[in-house]
C-alpha cells in the first residue's frame, strides 16, 4: 500500500506506543499525525514543544518516549527557538525525538544555515531523511538511539511533499532497545573497595565509611528498587541529587536527603563515595565534592564519557544502572 512519507512516520509513532506530541506549527508531518489520530498539544512556543516532550521523557523514566514537532526547512526559525530546550535535554541526558522539516533536495543552496552543524553539539543523533521509503530505516534508528546508551534528544528531519513509499514492502517492526552489563571483575574490585571501608569505619568509629551517591541514571534504568535493596544489604547511607529526588525513600533511615547539613556533612566527611547512574559533572543540580582528592570514588555510569571528567576516579564500573545494582547485590551477598 502506497502511503505519504508524513502518515508512514505517523504511523510508525503509533507503533512506537506514542500517545501525543507536543506543537508549535508549522511542521509538514502535523496534518499526517492528526489524520492517524495522535493529538497534538499546542504550546506557546518551539521552546516549549520540545520541554513539554522533554518533561514526559523524564517523568516516565524513559519508559515514554516524548516527541515534538517544529518548524524546520530553508528557514528554521522555529528549530533555533527549539535550540535551547534541546541543550537542556541534552546535558541532561533526556531521550526525547524532535522532529522538523527538512531541506528539499537540491534547495540547500537557498540556505546559509545548515542544520546539522548546528544541532549537532546538542542531540545524540540527526537523521536527515531523503527519501520516502528510508523513512522506517531512519526512526528504527532513531528509536535504537533513544532506548539504548546513554539517552540524550535526537533529530529527524522530513522534508514536506517528499513522496510516497509502499508500507508493504517497507514495513516497521517497534525497537527495543538493548542495555550492557558491568565487568564481573569492576563489580568485584569495587565491592572490595566498599568492604574496606566499611570494615575501616567499625575499627575506627571516627571515619565515616563509605556513602551512595545517586544520579537520576537510577530512573532511566528502572533500578530504584534494586538501589533500594543495594543500600539496606550493605548499610550504606544514601545521597540524591536534586534530579534523582524521589530514587530513594527520603524517609528511610538511611537517606541523607538531598540537600542541607545532614547531607553537606555525609559528603564532606565519607572515605569512599560510591555514585550510581551521575556522571558526576560540576553544576547548579549536582553536589560538588568536598575534597575529593582524598575519598575513593566508585563511578557506575552508563557511559565511559563520564569516567575520569571532573574527578579521578579510583574504580568505574560501565553499565546499565539495574544490572550494575544487580552485580552488585549477588557480590555482595
Amino acid at each position: 500500500m502506497q502511503i505519504s512519507a508524513a502518515k508512514g512516520l505517523a504511523r510508525i509513532l503509533k507503533a512506537e506506543g506514542v500517545e501525543w506530541v507536543s506543537t508549535f506549527p508549522v511542521c509538514c508531518v502535523n496534518n499526517a499525525l492528526g489524520q492517524e489520530g495522535i493529538p497534538l498539544l499546542m504550546m506557546r512556543d518551539e521552546r516549549y514543544a520540545v520541554a513539554v516532550a522533554d518533561a514526559w521523557s523524564r517523568v516516565t523514566g524513559g519508559k515514554k518516549i516524548g516527541v515534538c514537532t517544529v518548524m524546520g526547512g530553508i528557514n528554521p526559525a522555529g528549530l533555533q527557538i527549539a535550540y535551547g530546550a534541546l541543550a537542556q535535554a541534552f546535558e541532561d541526558s533526556s531521550p526525547l525525538l524532535c522532529i522538523a522539516d527538512g531541506v528539499p533536495a537540491g534547495a540547500t543552496s537557498n540556505s546559509h544555515y545548515d542544520i546539522s552543524l548546528g544541532f549537532k553539539a546538542v542531540t545524540k543523533w540527526i537523521g536527515h531523511i531523503d527519501q520516502p521509503r528510508r523513512v522506517p530505516e531512519f526512526m528504527r534508528r532513531a528509536f535504537t538511539y533513544l532506548r539504548t546508551g546513554r539517552p540524550g534528544p535526537v533529530l529527524i528531519t522530513l522534508p514536506a511533499s517528499l513522496g510516497d513509499y509502499d508500507e508493504d514492502e517497507y514495513p516497521y517492526i517497534p525497537v527495543k532497545g538493548w542495555k550492557s552489563a558491568p565487568d564481573p571483575s569492576d563489580v568485584k574490585s569495587a565491592v572490595k573497595a566498599l568492604l574496606a571501608a566499611k570494615n575501616s569505619r567499625l575499627r575506627d568509629p571516627a571515619k565515616a565509611g563509605p556513602l551512595l551517591y545517586v544520579g537520576e541514571g537510577v530512573f532511566y534504568g528502572d533500578a530504584t528498587n534494586e538501589l533500594l535493596q543495594f543500600a539496606e544489604m550493605a548499610q550504606i547511607p544514601v545521597l540524591t541529587t536534586l534530579k534523582a529526588k524521589s530514587a530513594f525513600p527520603e524517609n528511610h533511615p538511611l537517606s541523607v536527603g538531598v540537600r542541607g547539613e545532614l547531607a553537606v556533612a555525609w559528603m564532606r566527611k565519607c572515605d569512599l563515595l560510591l555514585a550510581i547512574g551521575s556522571s558526576l559533572s560540576r553544576g547548579h543540580f549536582r553536589h560538588v565534592i568536598p575534597n575529593a582528592k582524598d575519598k575513593t570514588i566508585i563511578q557506575c555510569t552508563i557511559d565511559e564519557l563520564d569516567i575520569n571528567k571532573s574527578y579521578k576516579v579510583d574504580y568505574a564500573i560501565i553499565g546499565d544502572a539495574k544490572f550494575t545494582l544487580q552485580a552488585l547485590l549477588q557480590a555482595w551477598g
